[in-house]
């Protein structure tokens, strides 16, 4: 694999995907064929059992983490974040192929496939380590969960649209009350998340910080807060009622309590994406965003 990224040549690649994408097989072929031409074996998750070619060994996720130097995610940004659950603390590096209609994380499109594959298997690429945010969920003097996050975490009512009171709390000081539709605490890389969605700003995905973003608060002081990653962060859940949620990258929830006292931070594990010479954050803004927009022509006359 490439210098410094403390692996040895390329041997397998494993493959996590979401069978009900169309563009599936056409895209697993690629990946077969790539891995052939350069003798690299491939294998993929049971699920995708009876999408992948013929000789392709179908193995349980965990038994296909340990036996693979790299997993590829074939699926949108949320077959993505299932793959970071799979993979744990495990180190082994991670590739998002888009298969969907917007996506942050799988950054490769399928009409790139074929050169991604290319340059996978020979090596061309580096590797980015991507922070994870975390939270101990207290009630009472006892740990009732723990949750961590490749995006966000997010305290909110789930489908029951009634508001939270809740306190923040910012190394050790107060923040004060206030009552809202809920709380993202993201990661730089969750930025173009539901935090972006929630009105908090786009991050740079090296930059050491979190980010706290009210969700729809009834109070206008109440703003979206950029953090150092450092910060001890807490959220005690003053009001409730029934149904409040923490929720994990939208893969895992824990039913919160009057009284709850989440702690937030940075997570001891992090993931590691595969990036190539042609990756750029700002390229991806810039098409997924718009930004700019279409140049508009210039009226006659000027």
């Amino acid at each position: 694999m490439t210098p410094g990224s403390g692996r040895g040549p390329l041997r397998a690649v494993g493959l996590l995907g979401n069978a009900s994408k169309a563009d599936l097989p056409p895209a697993i072929e690629v990946a077969a064929a790539a891995c052939r031409a350069h003798g690299v074996q491939l294998l993929a998750a049971t699920e995708l059992a009876g999408v992948v070619p013929e000789g392709v060994a179908v193995l349980e996720p965990d038994a296909l983490v340990a036996a693979c130097d790299v997993i590829v995610a074939l699926g949108g940004d949320g077959t993505m974040l299932r793959a970071t659950r799979v993979l744990g603390s495990s180190g082994v590096p991670l590739l998002g192929v888009n298969l969907g209609s917007l996506g942050y994380l799988t950054d490769i499109p399928v009409p790139e496939l074929t050169r991604a594959f290319d340059q996978l298997v020979a090596g061309d690429f580096h590797l980015e380590d991507r922070t994870q945010v975390s939270c101990r969920v207290v009630r009472g003097k006892r740990d009732v969960m723990s949750l961590s996050a490749l995006n966000d975490l997010v305290i909110n009512m789930g489908p029951l649209p009634r508001a939270i009171e809740m306190e923040l709390r910012l190394d050790g000081d107060s923040l004060g009350h206030f009552l809202g539709d809920g709380v993202v605490v993201s990661t730089p890389t969750g930025s173009t998340a539901y935090n972006l969605s929630a009105g908090g700003p786009i991050c740079g995905c090296a930059v050491p910080c979190l980010l706290i973003a009210p969700i729809c608060p009834h109070a206008l002081g109440m703003r979206p807060l950029v953090v150092p990653e450092s910060t001890a962060i807490e959220i005690i859940v003053l009001k409730t009622g029934e149904g409040a949620v923490l929720t994990a990258d939208g893969q895992e929830t824990c039913t919160l309590a009057d009284g709850d006292h989440l702690v937030f931070g940075v997570s001891e594990t992090r993931v590691r994406l595969v990036k190539f010479p042609q990756s750029s954050f700002y390229r991806v803004m810039r098409h997924k965003l718009n930004w700019g927009g279409p140049r508009r022509r210039e009226r006659k006359g000027r």
